[in-house]
């Protein structure tokens, strides 16, 4: 009977044993199968600016490259027409007036990126992955604000930020901040130092084997440009303006060239699913800025055509996403959170409705089924696309010295513009007065999504809710930025918060 019970004891021990041994080989296994992801991302980079794209003047052999083994998007949106939005739509899956970010965060806002929010990097966490954030943040008024969540706080590991742009310019920046410390001047060019600190940090990863998200979000071709004066002066024929434009997305392209040998040289590249894009459009052609291009392509930042929200985008990831395909899918930033749900095979981490689905399907050539369609709001203006095609509104006008915020709930749509982008791709032909039915159809679709948006927005309390550009499109009748500043905290109520 001992002997029958030693027996028993050491089998069960044994089963015990071999279970543990294989739940660890399954885990590992998993562990594996995950890919590395690397979302790279330009600022205010137009759809006509990469050679991949249609460019002829511009060297942009890397990004160029990453389309030539993986895929190029041809109808791929951002999250909103300007930076902040843009960037909370990609980082959260949520169309950015959801969560109160309306135009661009100004320099010591109270606006921010919720708490709430779930991230990209609090997805990734849940499956053990490492979290890295470099470049351009702009999601927080003040980095120096610890009543405001920062990279750190939303799932990032390991963060070099700026609150904005680069500044006083690209070279040598001051405003950089590292885990919540202030850096100071920087020797070097931003889409340079951001790189150099991506590769240190996944260098020093303890755990090599563990899968990571990097986010690389760099500042140009934004203002204030500078560049190597060896880039400068390959354009110099174009003219200061476009000239050094051209240059400065050249050496975004040949630091990404940097990052992406070093990601070949690590064996990273097979299992890692790399995306590069553009926040939103570039600045308006027609007003002054030489060398930006849509590539025919209507509008531009700060505008809901198609050159201000379409932006080139490619990818590549062994075995999904590789060959030198073009997908014609219409994709959005608001995917990529469905996505990591979709690949990590998981349900959504709150109840937060997201306005996006996973690419997941289109990576494999299948049409994508939207249950509802994403929405894009603005200052003055919406849209919502549904197949070939696009509906523009209108809001009512903003009555000046009446609540912000209320006329942010309550707004009501006043006009429509309906383009047919499969046969207008540059939306020339408004077909509004033209094609009733279908005018009809869109306006029901767009009036739904307006209001599933308008119940979720919440009143900032606090100041620079608009950066002062804003505010005056709201109110013309505010003096100038000087004066505006010497006036009562009273008069600057609009200014302040959104009441």
């Amino acid at each position: 009977m001992k002997f029958e019970n030693i027996i028993r004891l050491k089998l069960l021990s044994f089963l015990m044993i071999a279970t543990a041994f294989l739940s660890c080989i399954n885990d590992s296994q998993s562990s594996s199968d995950l890919p590395n992801i690397i979302i790279m991302m330009a600022d205010d980079l137009g759809y006509g600016e990469l050679g991949s794209f249609g460019n002829e003047i511009i060297e942009t052999p890397n990004i160029d490259q990453l389309a030539s083994i993986g895929a190029k998007f041809t109808q791929f949106y951002s999250g909103h027409y300007t930076c902040s939005p843009s960037r909370a739509g990609i980082m959260v899956g949520r169309t950015p007036y959801r969560n109160g970010i309306y135009t661009y965060i100004p320099n010591n806002s109270i606006v921010h990126l919720k708490d709430k929010e779930v991230t990209l990097a609090d997805i990734c966490k849940t499956q053990g992955y490492d979290t890295g954030f470099f470049g351009k943040w702009g999601l927080m008024g003040n980095m120096e604000d610890k009543s405001t969540p920062n990279p750190g706080d939303h799932g990032f590991d390991y963060w070099l930020g700026t609150q904005n742009n680069a500044e006083p310019t690209h070279k040598n920046p001051t405003n950089f901040y590292l885990n919540g410390k202030a850096m100071g001047e920087m020797i070097g060019y931003s889409s340079q130092i951001v790189v150099d600190h991506a590769m240190r940090w996944l260098d020093s990863r303890e755990d090599k084997t563990k899968p990571f998200l990097m986010v690389l979000w760099f500042h140009e071709p934004h203002l204030k440009l500078a560049q190597p004066v060896e880039f400068t002066q390959k354009y110099a024929e174009y003219g200061k303006i476009a000239g050094e434009y051209y240059a400065n997305i050249d050496h975004m392209d040949h630091q990404i060239g940097r990052f992406m040998n070093y990601v070949k040289k690590e064996d990273l590249e097979n299992n890692s699913w790399i995306t590069f894009t553009s926040d939103n459009g570039p600045k308006n052609l027609e007003a002054g800025w030489e060398g930006r291009s849509t590539n025919g392509l209507r509008g531009h930042k700060a505008r809901f055509y198609e050159g201000g929200i379409r932006v080139p985008t490619v990818m590549y990831w062994k075995g999904k996403i590789e060959g030198a395909k073009v997908v014609d899918e219409i994709l959005t930033f608001f995917d990529f959170v469905p996505t990591l749900y979709d690949i990590f095979g998981m349900k959504p981490m709150n109840n937060e409705p997201l306005d996006g689905v996973s690419m997941l399907p289109a990576f494999d050539e299948k049409t994508i089924e939207r249950k509802t369609l994403p929405i894009w709001m603005g200052r003055w203006k919406t849209t919502v696309r549904k197949k070939d095609w696009k509906i523009i509104a209108k809001f009512e006008d903003y009555i000046p010295g009446t609540s912000f915020n209320d006329y942010l709930v309550h707004r009501k749509l006043a006009s429509y513009e309906l383009y047919n982008l499969k046969k207008d791709p540059n939306e020339t032909e408004d077909l509004s007065q033209a094609n009733t039915d279908k005018l009809q159809e869109m306006t029901l679709l767009i009036e739904d999504r307006v209001v599933s948006v308008q119940k979720e927005i919440v009143a900032w309390n606090g100041p620079w809710v608009l950066p002062y550009e804003v505010a005056k499109m709201y109110n013309p009748k505010l003096p100038s930025r000087k004066e505006f500043s010497k006036l009562s905290p009273e008069e600057q109520d609009l200014m302040k918060s959104a009441k």
